[in-house]
């Protein structure tokens, strides 16, 4: 089994590595080279790349109390989680790849990954710093997954976890099955179904049905998850992978909270009353429940991925074919129907300074809102790697992507203002990369260098947008560059030099508007990728036994990200638009200590100072303003929403055997106050000066799990506690929301923020004189959204075969 010391002391034997041919010492015979992600033994990666490496190991994913890989990650070091979005390094949540077999996993339209089932995964490798060539396209770094092999025979494992319905009813369950097949096949298949109604409000009651006294149907977030695996041999030289998911969300707001009975025009004897409730059935009143009324998304993946490894003496020879596909609608309902956008269903809010209605609530209609997206992506690549027995290595690639991405998005909420209610296109284009990366042994230093070539273009259908001009292809040059130099048989200090380009998003290029609403920009076929430059110094040590040590320091300067500018149209108006023209840099330093996992358990925990700013958090800028004219403009450089100065990550098992096993594990994340934004009541901004200037207070979240193997279960049969967010701890994470499609209350004015900014209080409200007496004030929300998820208990039942 390889471990650091071997493969460091290798590097240092430089007069064994470079000994002529007639020494005593006959030159090593390299029988078969293994692929990285299968040395084992050691915590750490291979000693001499210059990547930054972060794996999590089969008995890593399975042992600590999470839901999902996400939450897996979100326990890395330079890895800032805000709620299931990830930000690597100061990256954006795009930013980071997910690759299966050198396949891309993500959408064109915003580069979002697709989710896979815990249990079918073997390993996942975080590739943060110092990329090699080999990986491109992630400008906060990439995510490599590798599957669980079929097993040599039939074996398999589930598992069902609840809270019984007494905290969010979240209940998960999860399966896995392999077998052999004939022919040297074998086949393991996975699946993963977990419905929540989390913390918040379910003041839903569509799509439920009530079945011998219990009620099924969705809940607030639905997913289910797939994997099969079909692979030729133990060495896996054929495999195909096939993944599906899919995952309904139907997301609470709290202007969209009425249930009971409503009329939109007050009471029928009187007049100028506005819009009123009742609890009770009431002449004139109607039966109305606002959730309902509330746009959700039922969004369907499905990937495949085709494979063909072969490995002889030194080299390696490597194939992969993948398709992507999206199909994703967002509407009333989950319906792929916009017939409810007409004018008698169009929202009815609450009248200000009105004591018979809530100006914060809508009493009547729909969110005048649509979206049908359709997405798939193909992938072809071939891969050649060769290696020499002192450790000299040269790798060369091949590939082509062909993208088509379709939308059709309605938004009537500014109906007969002149604005562009639709926006739609279609439209494909091909891509294609090269890459050659090299590594060179001379005396005990390690040199890595490469250089990847990408080129990206916006496609024929360019030209055909509302300001469209002829596609034009762009070619990027990545160089990348590090030397490892191992100091001692236990020390290894690496520099890194990266440069790496990454493509848009689809969905900021294309558009068919001409006036549309500062909420959502036009698209813009002229965006280049973008790019990063990366200088990293890092460190590994090898303790004793399985325990090591790995820091790091990095600089990130980004520039040509997506966000929104003016300009001036044809007609002398201002248009807001996408462009290519954000900066950001992160500074940080990781310093990581880590026990390897065994049969006693692990130990990782991690620190990470970070500083990340740039120009914008989000690529539509401000979501607060003038819905139409222009909005403060972009300026200078401020913290980004996710600068979490300080953070530390732990994750902890402890396992014994014997004739009663049992394990426990503890994860606990605690990081300083994010930024947010001090905002004026009810003014319109004139500059974005104090943008991200304070803080909040510090966060730290905690979960438990306990698991034991019963002796009268024969020992196949796992009995589990899961405490989530153990201390109970329930600060703020956020200080305000997008109040679309309200006409003014957190969209036009941010009065969540103003909230804040003037009592410090968090929670959120809105400024309004509701009993008009002809003195406003603030009325609170206490918008749970706005706050960690109290503490949860789930129990869980296993079984292994």
């Amino acid at each position: 089994m390889l471990v650091l010391p071997a493969l460091i002391a290798a590097a240092l034997a430089a007069d064994s590595l470079t000994a002529p041919p007639d020494s005593a010492a006959p030159a090593p015979r390299v029988v078969r080279v293994l692929e990285e992600f299968i040395v084992h033994g050691s915590p750490l990666h291979d000693p001499r790349s210059s990547q930054t490496l972060q794996r999590l190991s089969r008995e890593t994913l399975r042992a600590l109390p999470v839901d999902n890989l996400a939450g897996a990650v979100a326990l890395r070091a330079g890895v800032v989680a805000r709620g299931e979005i990830l930000h690597v390094r100061g990256g954006r949540s795009g930013d980071m790849r997910t690759m299966l077999q050198g396949i891309a996993l993500e959408e064109p339209f915003r580069r979002r990954p697709m989710e896979v089932p815990l249990l079918a995964l073997e390993q996942a490798e975080l590739v943060s710093g110092g990329l090699d060539a080999v990986h491109g396209g992630g400008l906060a770094g990439v995510l490599v997954l590798q599957p669980e092999e079929p097993p040599a025979r039939p074996a398999g494992e589930f598992l069902w976890q609840t809270d019984g319905g007494l905290d969010t009813r979240y209940d998960r369950v999860a399966g896995r099955f392999g077998l052999p097949v004939p022919g040297g096949f074998g086949a393991v298949l996975t699946a993963e179904a977990r419905l929540d109604d989390t913390y918040l409000p379910a003041l839903r009651t569509q799509g439920r049905r009530d079945v011998l006294g219990g009620s099924f149907g969705w809940r607030a977030d639905n997913r289910l998850l797939g994997h099969l695996r079909v692979a030729h041999g133990s060495e896996s030289r054929w495999a195909l992978d096939v993944l599906a998911s899919r995952i309904v969300d139907q997301p609470w707001n709290p202007m969209w909270s009425i249930d009971g009975y409503t009329s939109p025009d007050g009471d029928p004897e009187s007049s100028g009353l506005g819009p009123m409730y009742s609890p009770e059935p009431a002449p004139g009143f109607q039966r109305y429940n606002a959730a309902d009324h509330f746009a959700m998304t039922d969004e369907r993946r499905l990937a495949t991925v085709l494979s063909w490894t072969r490995a002889r003496g030194t080299h390696r020879t490597r194939a992969a074919l993948g398709w992507t596909g999206l199909s994703s609608v967002t509407s009333v309902g989950g319906q792929d129907d916009e017939a409810y956008l007409e004018q008698e269903f169009e929202p009815i809010w609450g009248l200000p300074e009105n004591r018979n209605s809530d100006y914060f609530l809508v009493y009547q209609g729909d969110e005048p809102f649509f979206r049908r997206r359709t997405a798939h992506a193909t992938t072809v690549r071939a891969d050649h790697a060769v290696s020499t027995a002192r450790g000299d290595a040269l790798e060369v690639g091949i590939g082509g992507t062909y993208e088509f991405v379709r939308l059709r998005e309605f938004d009537i909420s500014l109906r007969n203002f002149r604005i562009d209610s639709l926006r739609s296109f279609e439209a494909w284009a091909p891509g294609a990369f090269g890459y050659a990366q090299g590594r060179w042994v001379f005396q005990g230093m390690v040199l890595n260098a490469g250089l990847r070539a990408e080129w990206f273009t916006a496609g024929p259908q360019a030209e055909r947008q509302s300001f469209g001009e002829p596609a034009q292809g762009i070619l990027s040059l990545s160089p990348r560059l590090g030397v490892a130099y191992p100091i001692s048989v236990r020390d290894v200090f690496s520099l890194a030099y990266v440069r790496v380009q990454q493509d848009p998003g689809r969905d900021f290029l294309y558009d068919n508007r001409r006036r549309a609403t500062a909420r959502q920009p036009i698209g813009s076929v002229d965006i280049e990728p973008a790019t990063m430059v990366s200088y990293q110094a890092a460190m590994k040590h090898l303790f004793e036994g399985p325990w090591a040590v790995q820091a790091a320091f990095f600089y990130r300067d980004l520039w040509g990200q997506v966000g929104a500018r003016y300009e001036l149209d044809e007609d002398g108006a201002t248009r807001l638009h996408y462009g290519g023209e954000d900066d950001g840099t992160a500074t940080g330093f990781e310093l990581s200590l880590i026990r390897a996992a065994d049969d006693n358990g692990l130990f990782q925990i991690h620190y990470t100072y970070m500083h990340a700013r740039g120009i914008q958090s989000l690529e539509e800028g401000t979501p607060y303003g003038l819905r139409q004219g222009v909005r403060p403009p972009a300026f200078g450089d401020h913290p980004l929403d996710w600068d979490q100065r300080h953070s530390v990550a732990l994750a902890v098992q402890a396992r014994r055997a014997g004739r009663w096993p049992w394990a426990v594990a503890l994860t606990s994340a605690i990081g300083s106050g994010l930024p947010w934004t001090p905002r004026p009541r009810r003014q319109l901004e004139g500059d974005q000066s104090q943008t991200n200037s304070r803080r909040l207070p510090w966060q730290e979240s905690t979960a438990f799990a306990m698991t034991v193997w019963p002796r009268w279960l024969g020992g196949r049969v796992t009995l589990g506690l899961q405490i989530l967010n153990l201390l109970d701890r329930q600060v703020e994470t956020a200080t305000s929301v997008d109040g679309y499609p309200h006409p003014v209350i957190n969209t036009i004015y941010d009065d969540y923020g103003a909230y804040r900014t003037q009592t410090g209080l968090p929670g959120g409200a809105w400024w309004d004189d509701a009993n008009g007496d002809g003195v406003p004030g603030w009325i609170a929300v206490n918008d749970a959204s706005l706050f960690q998820a109290p503490r949860t208990v789930r129990l869980s039942v296993g079984a292994s075969f």
